[in-house]
């Protein structure tokens, strides 16, 4: 999972073809370091959806922009470029559902 750079954020989620997803994220967050795990398991059974991460504390501007309204959040573009964010972090297994169907989708 790539760590998304402050002044690249708006290029890589414009440009990044879809299905993908975003783990949203701040770093003092201890729930955020749990579905971080969770996440790099999922992103090991469901290795061909791209996925990275945006530490929130450093791009405001992506919490405006997607109305984010807390941490940790899984934005995941579409195909048809429709955003979705999941809030709940309950188990790896839900997590990688979430990818599986998103991949899947038509």
């Amino acid at each position: 999972m790539n760590e998304w750079e402050p002044a690249d954020w708006k290029r890589e989620w414009t440009f990044t073809p879809a299905p993908f997803a975003v783990f949203v994220h701040t770093p003092l967050c201890g729930t955020c370091q749990a579905a971080k795990r969770m996440l790099a398991v999922a992103a090991e059974v469901v290795p061909e959806l791209h996925l990275a991460s945006a530490n929130l504390n450093l791009m405001p501007e992506l919490a405006q922009q997607f109305r984010i309204e807390s941490v940790p959040c899984l934005l995941v573009k579409r195909k048809t470029g429709e955003w979705i964010k999941q809030y709940r972090f309950p188990s790896v297994t839900e997590i990688v559902e979430t990818l599986r169907s998103e991949r899947d989708r038509p």
